[in-house]
């Protein structure tokens, strides 16, 4: 079952999925990240829902988890937080899901190998470097949706300009960005976090991580969603 938004709205929708799955994995969570996550309601006005059970599944345990934080509760939950991305992304112990491409696509299981350069080329190829460089490698899985939920926002305001061609040319890189990186190696990744994630933060996040990457490609690369760039009709500029 497909979303229920469409046009601009889609776009949007996906864009901000980006940035929230992204928020959880790319740094230690903060105090101010969970208090404005429970602020907002965050995960019971999720921007996208997809009718998969593993989505579903992930959903709900994330309005479950949010939904038992209070102020006396809050900074206990960012300590267990904390330990659970230390022990699954950071270390110094065995890293229970290494949070980059290459570990995950190389024989070898190596960072900063040629899976790298090739993220950071398409980085490069629109003005963007990952801030990090040589501390951590470009193909960190938060860095990776960041970029996607960014090529998203260039491409609406591409449609906003009425700039068709240059939104289509966007589309087809996150297409791209997609088929040749985030979903191959996604679903490893995040099976690796639900085995090894203590906290249901991170296990939903992962759920949804999943579902919804493997979704978004296969959404790109539908015919109707070609031609869906095609017709400038179709988009509901502002």
């Amino acid at each position: 079952m497909e979303p229920s938004n469409s046009g601009m709205g889609l776009l949007e929708a996906r864009a901000l999925t980006y940035k929230i799955i992204s928020a959880g994995f790319i740094k230690l969570p903060s105090t101010n990240l969970i208090k404005l996550t429970i602020k907002d309601k965050l995960f019971d006005f999720f921007p996208l829902e997809l009718n998969t059970e593993e989505f579903q599944q992930g959903l709900l345990q994330l309005k479950l988890w949010s939904s038992q934080i209070n102020e006396t509760s809050l900074d206990n939950i960012v300590v267990q937080l904390n330990a659970d991305y230390n022990r699954l992304f950071v270390g110094p112990n065995h890293l229970l899901a290494p949070p980059w491409e290459s570990v995950y696509l190389t024989e070898e299981r190596l960072t900063f190998d040629r899976i790298t350069l090739d993220v950071r080329e398409f980085y490069g190829r629109h003005g963007l470097e990952f801030i990090l460089m040589n501390k951590e490698p470009d193909d960190h899985f938060g860095v990776e949706l960041e970029f996607m939920a960014e090529l998203i926002h260039r491409q609406i305001q591409h449609l906003r300009k009425g700039q068709i061609e240059e939104a289509s040319y966007i589309e087809k890189e996150q297409q791209a960005f997609l088929g040749l990186h985030l979903s191959k190696w996604t679903p490893h990744f995040t099976h690796s976090v639900l085995e090894g994630a203590h906290t249901d933060y991170y296990q939903g996040l992962a759920r949804l991580a999943r579902d919804f990457i493997i979704w978004d490609y296969e959404y790109l690369s539908r015919e109707d969603t070609q031609e869906l760039r095609k017709s400038k009709d179709e988009w509901e500029v502002g």
